[in-house]
């Protein structure tokens, strides 16, 4: 029968807690009274019965690193590119080298306030929020530590503000303006259609059916990269506007046939 621990004490005073880890190995903890020895060998063998990975040597930055090597697998391509920005400038300049199975609510909280004070706003730490707590909730997952510690954290509460929309005589001033312009295209189209920038400049001529007045929303750009939508109701087909079919059908003939606002993508992997 594997030996379940001993405590004893130092000449020095110190309480020993002494058991085998699941490996066998034999491991030392060291307290201040036999009290807490007993209660540190306690959480130890329960941690080895339920085969618990005690992170005692990983910080925070190396813990994300892992998590988002394995994000590879799991999200596209752009959304991963997105949240290894969020933990490269955001994160890890200030809690990345932190031990993992410190980290405290009361840490994350001053990481929030740093943020904000940086300049964020609270829509972006509430953004930062969301990725570190899914993060730390996969590292309870797999036994890293025991609880997450933004259970029991409220990120900064975000300001609604009113959106400044354009007016129909604003829009019909803004068409008229830009009519011409080698990016009127985008402006027509994200007037008259709702097209995403990135969906505009991911265009190609062949998504676009000037018989059937029609253009098809199969991708958008992002990051210098192509990557298709990210639900499937994003991939559409759109019946142009009058003024839309228009205005493509003679920018196409001046263009010999080419959208202007189209460029070579480089397609994500």
């Amino acid at each position: 029968m594997a030996m379940e621990g001993s405590i004893y004490q130092r000449k020095d005073g110190r309480w020993v807690a002494q058991y085998r880890d699941a490996r066998g190995k034999i491991r030392y903890l060291y307290r201040k009274t036999k009290t807490e020895a007993k209660k540190a060998l306690r959480e130890a063998l329960k941690d080895r019965d339920d085969n618990f990975v005690p992170a005692d040597k990983m910080t925070v930055g190396m813990y994300l690193d892992e998590w988002m090597d394995e994000r590879r697998q799991t999200v596209s391509h752009r959304t991963w590119r997105v949240q290894d920005s969020i933990i490269r400038c955001r994160i890890k300049p200030h809690s990345g080298s932190q031990k993992l199975c410190k980290l405290s609510g009361r840490d994350v909280t001053k990481l929030y306030r740093r943020l904000l004070s940086d300049g964020l706003s609270a829509s972006t730490v509430g953004h930062t929020h969301v990725i570190l707590k899914q993060a730390l909730r996969d590292a309870v997952r797999d036994k890293y530590i025991r609880t997450n510690p933004l259970d029991d954290v409220t990120p900064p509460k975000q300001q609604r503000r009113e959106k400044d929309v354009l007016t129909p005589d604003q829009v019909n001033h803004l068409l008229e303006t830009v009519r011409g312009d080698r990016f009127e295209g985008i402006y027509v189209l994200g007037a008259t259609c709702g097209l995403r920038i990135g969906e505009i400049l991911a265009l190609r001529f062949d998504d676009l059916d000037l018989e059937r007045g029609t253009i098809r929303v199969e991708r958008s750009l992002h990051n210098g990269e192509c990557s298709p939508p990210k639900t499937p109701s994003s991939r559409r087909t759109l019946t142009l506007p009058q003024r839309a079919l228009e205005a493509l059908v003679r920018l196409t003939s001046a263009s010999d046939g080419q959208i202007p606002v189209r460029h070579q993508h480089r397609q994500s992997r």
